[in-house]
C-alpha cells in the first residue's frame, strides 16, 4: 500500500521561520553531544513503504505562498500611526519574588513581539508598536523586515506591522488590531494576558498586573547570564554593533560583534548575532559555528539551540537535530512547540517512529495557535504507516481546517478521501463484535 502522504512532507516552513535573521539577536548550538529525547530502538519501529525526504528540494529558495489561517488578505492594524506606552507590574500567583527580570511581549493576532523587560521589582513600562525598541527578540518571534519572513508572507508575517516615518503628534495615537494583548514571558511559567487593542495615547498607561503561574521546573534561560557578565568594553562593542544593525550596516555590525567576542569569548549573545548575520547572507556553515560557540559560552541560553536546530533541519542533519532539540527540551520542556516539532522530524527520518510520534503529540499540545501545521501531516504519515486510517484521516482534517487554501490543499483533500475509503474498507473487514 502506498499513500500519497508518504511523499516529501512539507515541513520546511519552520526552518524558514527560525532562520529569520532579525528574529532577535540570539542563536547557537551545542559543542558537546546532547542527550536525544525519546529515542527507542529503530529495530522496534514500524517500517514505512517509502522513507520520505522530510524537506523538499525547494527549501533553498524561500516559498512565496503559505496557508493563511485567518482567511484575510492582510493582518495589518486598521490604524497605527505610532507606538503607545503602557505600564504595569508582573507578579507570581504565590507571591514569591520573581527569579529574574521578565520579558514583556505583545501578541497581536497570534504573532508575538518582545517589547521590554521588568525592573528588579517586577514593574514595567513598554512602548507597543515601536519598531526599533532595542529588545533582542526570542527565536520564535518573526519580523516582517526579515528576508526569510518575506518569503512566506501570509502565515508567518507578523500581524502587528510597526509604523515607520514621522508620527503625527497632533492626533491621539491609537493602535487598532483584531486581537492584541500583552503578556509576561518567563521560562517555566504561563502568563495571564491583558488586552491592549484600541488603546489611545490619551488612555491611562497603567494596564494593571500580569500574573505568572508556575508550570514546572525549567533550567533554560531566554536571557544569557554569561552575556550579562560581559566587561564594559565588550558591552560597548556589542552595543555599537546593535546600532550598526539598526542602520543595516551589516559589515560594520559584524566587526563590532567579532570585537566583542574577542574581548569576552563567553559573550553568547554576540556569538548569536554573528550567527544571524551569517544566516542572513546564506553562510549556514559560518552560522553553525557561531551558534555552537554561543551554546558553548552559555549552555543554558535557549535561543541558540533554536537557530542551530533550524539549520540542522535545512541540512537534513537528523542525528544532530535530535541531539540539539533533545538538549533544548531538557532545558525547557514547556515553552517551545517548535523544538518538539523538529525533534519529531529528526526521529521520523531516523526511523525512530515511536519517538517521533511522542514529540509530535507534544508539539500539537503546546502549539495552541497552529503555527506549525506540518505536525498534523507528520502524524498522518506515522499513523497511516500503521494502518490507523481513521486517526490518520483526522490529522489531515485538522490540517485542512487550519489551512484550507494551502498550496498542497488539493493534494491533501484527495489524500483524505483515500484515507476515508481505506477506513471504510478496514471497518468492513473487521469481525463484528
Amino acid at each position: 500500500m502506498s499513500l500519497t502522504s508518504l511523499r516529501a512532507i512539507q515541513l520546511f516552513p519552520v526552518a524558514l521561520l527560525l532562520l529569520q535573521p532579525a528574529f532577535g539577536q540570539q542563536s547557537g548550538a551545542s559543542s558537546q553531544p546532547a542527550t536525544p529525547v525519546n529515542q527507542p530502538s529503530a529495530a522496534t519501529a514500524p517500517s514505512l513503504p517509502t522513507a520520505p525526504a522530510a524537506i523538499p528540494s525547494q527549501v533553498a529558495s524561500p516559498v512565496t505562498q503559505l496557508p493563511n489561517p485567518s482567511g484575510r488578505s492582510g493582518l495589518t492594524p486598521q490604524q497605527s500611526n505610532g507606538p503607545v506606552y503602557v505600564s504595569g507590574r508582573v507578579m507570581t500567583d504565590d507571591g514569591h519574588p520573581l527569579p529574574s527580570r521578565v520579558m514583556i511581549e505583545s501578541v497581536c493576532d497570534g504573532q508575538a513581539h518582545a517589547e521590554g523587560y521588568t525592573d528588579g521589582k517586577g514593574d514595567f513600562g513598554v512602548r507597543i508598536g515601536a519598531k526599533d525598541n532595542g529588545i533582542i527578540q526570542d527565536a520564535s518571534v518573526s519580523s516582517s523586515s526579515d528576508d526569510y519572513a518575506n518569503g512566506p508572507p501570509n502565515l508567518f508575517a507578523p500581524a502587528c506591522e510597526y509604523p515607520t516615518g514621522d508620527v503625527d503628534t497632533s492626533k491621539p495615537i491609537t493602535l487598532v488590531y483584531p486581537t492584541c494583548v500583552i503578556r509576561a514571558k518567563l521560562s517555566g511559567y504561563w502568563s495571564d494576558t491583558i488586552g491592549v487593542s484600541n488603546r489611545s495615547a490619551l488612555d491611562d498607561p497603567n494596564v494593571g498586573t500580569l500574573v505568572l503561574h508556575k508550570v514546572g521546573q525549567v533550567d533554560g534561560r531566554v536571557v544569557s547570564a554569561a552575556s550579562q557578565a560581559a566587561p564594559k568594553n565588550a558591552r560597548a562593542a556589542f552595543e555599537k554593533g546593535q546600532k550598526a544593525l539598526k542602520k543595516n550596516e551589516q559589515a560594520d555590525a559584524r566587526q563590532d560583534f567579532e570585537e566583542a567576542t574577542k574581548i569576552y569569548p563567553a559573550y553568547a549573545t554576540a556569538w548569536l548575532e554573528l550567527g544571524r548575520l551569517s544566516t542572513n547572507r546564506g553562510d549556514l556553515d559560518g552560522a553553525l559555528k557561531s551558534y555552537q560557540a554561543a551554546v558553548h559560552a552559555d549552555p543554558k541560553f535557549v535561543g541558540p539551540y533554536l537557530s542551530l536546530s533550524a539549520i540542522e533541519l535545512v541540512k537534513k542533519q537528523w542525528t544532530q537535530l535530535a541531539e540539539t532539540t533533545g538538549a533544548l527540551l531538557l532545558l525547557d520542556a514547556y515553552d517551545y512547540p517548535q523544538a518538539y516539532y523538529m525533534n519529531a522530524m529528526a526521529n521520523f527520518n531516523l526511523h525512530n517512529f515511536d519517538a517521533a510520534e511522542k514529540s509530535a503529540r507534544q508539539a500539537e499540545k503546546l502549539d495552541t495557535q497552529g503555527r506549525y501545521p506540518g505536525t498534523w501531516v507528520l502524524l498522518e504519515s506515522i499513523l497511516a504507516s500503521r494502518h490507523a486510517f481513521p486517526e490518520a484521516a483526522e490529522q489531515l482534517r485538522q490540517y485542512l481546517k487550519f489551512a484550507p487554501t494551502a498550496p498542497d490543499a488539493p493534494v491533501m483533500r484527495a489524500q483524505l478521501s483515500q484515507l476515508e475509503a481505506l477506513s471504510v474498507t478496514a471497518a468492513k473487514a473487521s469481525p463484528a463484535p
